[in-house]
This record gives structure tokens, C-alpha cells and sequence, in this order.
């Protein structure tokens, strides 16, 4: 099966980027700072790729078709920031499901690290965001969203054209 049978009949959130690279073992997906990987809707598939990744038999073989990651930690080893923690700090996977509506309502609803990860994303700007500390980090989402930075959200900026502008304005009103 290729890649795109693996989501073909999924329907795909329309804010939800296509970010698969050909030497990935699944395709995936970016949005509000996750990244979502698509496993075959095939099990007998899943369990053959499963061992084709190395593992010896099915003993440890824990079934997903979706698997949601932070962002920002694709290809960074799990990167550390200096004062924004992560949920879950020993793996790469934070959510496994089989249930594609269950993946998009755990992606709706971010955590200030995923955020950052959004932040780093659509921000050039070459702001060290990893360095700020939690407060720092939401009194500049605050001001960004009331149009108190250098940077700002404008339908005229090219930053709103993809910036998840309502999933940060609902993640800030959940902070009050």
C-alpha cells in the first residue's frame, strides 16, 4: 500500500499541512505544533512494518494508526527547552489511537509546548522563543494577539495566512 492510501479516504482537517519526507516510515501531518503520522488502515501491514523496523516478534507490539508527536521534536532528539516542559518525557509519541476523530480532538486542543512549536514554525524572525521562560512565553502570545509586538496579525501579513490565530486565542482564554 503507498503512502497516500494510508489517508486518502481520511478527511483531512484543511488546517493540517502535509509535512511527509520521502525517508519517513509513514506519512504525516503539522498542526498547532503536532506532528500526526499515518499508519496503514491494513493491521496484518501495521504488524509487518512493526517487525520491519527491527523488532523481533509482536511482544511489545502496541497498535496504532495514528501517532501524534510534538513538532518540534521530529529530528531534535526530543530537544529540550530551558523552561517550557514537555508532557511526556520519555518517548517520541505522546498520543496512540486507532480512532481518527480522537486524534483531531488531541491536536485541537494544545499544550503551551506544542504551541511553541507553532511559534517556531511560522515565526522567521529568529526569536530564541526556547529561551523564554513560561510567563515570558504567554505575555508575548498575549501582546502578539492584541497587536502589541513588532509582529503582528494582519489579514495584509503574510504570517496570517496559515497561523492558527483561534487555537491560540482559545488556549489563552483557557490560561485566565
Amino acid at each position: 500500500m503507498m503512502w497516500k492510501e494510508y489517508y486518502k479516504d481520511l478527511p483531512i482537517p484543511s488546517d493540517w499541512e502535509n509535512v511527509s519526507y520521502g525517508n519517513d516510515e509513514y506519512p504525516s501531518f503539522a498542526c498547532n505544533g503536532y506532528q500526526i503520522w499515518i499508519n496503514s488502515s491494513d493491521k496484518k501491514e501495521r504488524e509487518e512494518s512493526y517487525i520491519g523496523l527491527g523488532n523481533k516478534d509482536l511482544s511489545d507490539y502496541e497498535d496504532w494508526i495514528f501517532a501524534v508527536c510534538y513538532e518540534r521534536d521530529y529530528g531534535n532528539l526530543l530537544d529540550e527547552c530551558k523552561h517550557i516542559k514537555r508532557e511526556d518525557e520519555e518517548t517520541h509519541d505522546l498520543f496512540l489511537t486507532k480512532d481518527f476523530q480522537k486524534a483531531v480532538d488531541f491536536v485541537n486542543k494544545p499544550n503551551l509546548y506544542a504551541l511553541l512549536s507553532s511559534l517556531e514554525r511560522y515565526f522567521d524572525f529568529q526569536i530564541p522563543f526556547e529561551d523564554f521562560t513560561e510567563k515570558e512565553l504567554l505575555d508575548f502570545i498575549k501582546d502578539l494577539l492584541e497587536g502589541k509586538t513588532e509582529y503582528y496579525l494582519d489579514v495584509d501579513f503574510p504570517l496570517d495566512d496559515k497561523f492558527p490565530r483561534k487555537t491560540f486565542e482559545t488556549f489563552m482564554k483557557e490560561q485566565n
